[in-house]
């Protein structure tokens, strides 16, 4: 199903970046053509391109992170994509100084997987090669290699994050074999000679590659769980303000969201779901109460201007089952959440106080949404959904 809310309501954080990518093209196209015999009506049909290829470009980077196809979704961002590209160019420029064949356009896909999905990797890599050899006026042979270079890297960017030895061997080798042979192979087409510089050069570049490969994906992958794990805190902390609109709103919606966050982290944890989203869904999941009706609308809305993850959101969208039943475990521990919590604050104090009270009251607010069909299509199997009730059960009190 769509979307309900469409990213037509742009914030000022991401329309910055949205900005600063459009200037980066431009900036990046003049820095390729300095020193070059480009006229100026050759530049402006040049920066014409640029603008046209940069406005696609935004149009499926937004369609795709609606979409939650981009790699690390849970934090994707427009910030993160800008960071991204950014090095990327600065790769192309600095690799327009070195000699025919041999720019490191391998590290293009390199730079861009943990930001963007293959689809908008390999669109924005071909284009920039394509960029590349129009402002240097490359050879149709050079042009060729680097867009394979482009395509084998961003190919192989998921098997950069295998754990295997074997794998992660094998990728150092490829990486090494790719960026040694394709540019010898095609500079030997083109002259029908090879000397020794070209074979050092080539033995540089996958050497290179290789180290890359080996120093820099790591680095890359604990910074994207490092910005993962501080994106859901952010969005939680008192300070935030988005918390305390709530608790101006009412402090009873304020402790409601945090006793439902509390429990749907640690019930996700008992599963090995995603707690730190569980949590921050958990806070959130009746945001819409504050804008009234229509709650998930306004919810979404209220969501997207602050720039929440793609599967917080999904989360909300799924807000008691009224749109469409959970479609995650974390959605179905925090509707499961929810609605037990919900149900024990309408009960007194004194009702609660017996923990064998509490017991009955768990048991049977789960089982009658489990009976109802409501988790079918979240992929919770029956044992998860035995171990999270009894995981409420243990708890010494749900208020």
């Amino acid at each position: 199903m769509e979307k309900t809310v469409e990213e037509n309501n742009i914030s000022s954080k991401r329309l910055t970046y949205c900005l600063g990518m459009g200037l980066l093209f431009l900036a990046g196209q003049v820095l390729l053509c300095l020193g070059q015999e480009i006229l100026l009506d050759q530049l402006l049909c040049l920066v014409t391109l640029d603008i046209s290829f940069f406005l696609i470009f935004m149009l499926a980077l937004m369609k795709h992170r609606l979409l939650g196809e981009l790699p690390q979704k849970q934090s994707a961002s427009y910030q993160k994509v800008f960071l991204s590209v950014l090095p990327a160019w600065a790769v192309l420029l600095a690799g327009s100084f070195c000699p025919h064949f041999f720019t490191p356009v391998l590290l293009i896909g390199i730079l861009l997987f943990p930001a963007m999905d293959d689809v908008l990797a390999l669109g924005l890599g071909l284009y920039m090669v394509l960029l590349l050899g129009i402002t240097q006026s490359l050879s149709l042979y050079e042009i060729v290699c680097y867009s394979l270079l482009v395509i084998c890297g961003i190919l192989l960017t998921p098997y950069l994050q295998g754990r295997e030895k074997t794998s992660f061997f094998g990728i150092h080798l490829l990486y090494f074999v790719l960026g040694f042979l394709l540019p010898i192979v095609f500079y030997y087409l083109s002259h029908h000679t090879l000397g020794i510089r070209q074979v050092l050069w080539g033995l540089g570049d996958g050497i290179a590659y290789a180290f890359v490969v080996l120093a820099l994906v790591p680095w890359l992958l604990q910074k994207n769980q490092t910005e993962l794990e501080g994106s859901y805190r952010l969005f939680l902390e008192d300070t935030y303000p988005l918390v305390m609109d709530i608790r101006r709103f009412s402090m009873a919606e304020y402790n409601h969201g945090r006793r439902v966050s509390r429990l749907a982290g640690i019930c996700a944890g008992e599963i090995g779901a995603d707690a730190p989203c569980a949590m921050m869904a958990g806070f959130y999941y009746r945001l819409g109460k504050m804008e009234g009706e229509p709650e998930i609308d306004n919810a979404l809305r209220l969501a997207n201007n602050h720039c929440f993850p793609t599967d917080v959101m999904a989360v909300m969208e799924e807000y008691g089952g009224i749109l469409r039943l959970p479609q995650t475990p974390e959605s179905a521990i925090v509707h499961m959440v929810d609605a037990l919590v919900t149900k024990i604050e309408l009960l007194d104090q004194d009702t609660m106080s017996s923990t064998w009270n509490q017991d009955m009251v768990i048991y049977q607010t789960l089982n009658e949404l489990s009976q109802k069909g409501i988790y079918d299509e979240s992929g919770i199997s029956i044992n998860q959904f035995l171990k999270i009730r009894e995981k409420l059960v243990r708890e010494d009190s749900l208020l």
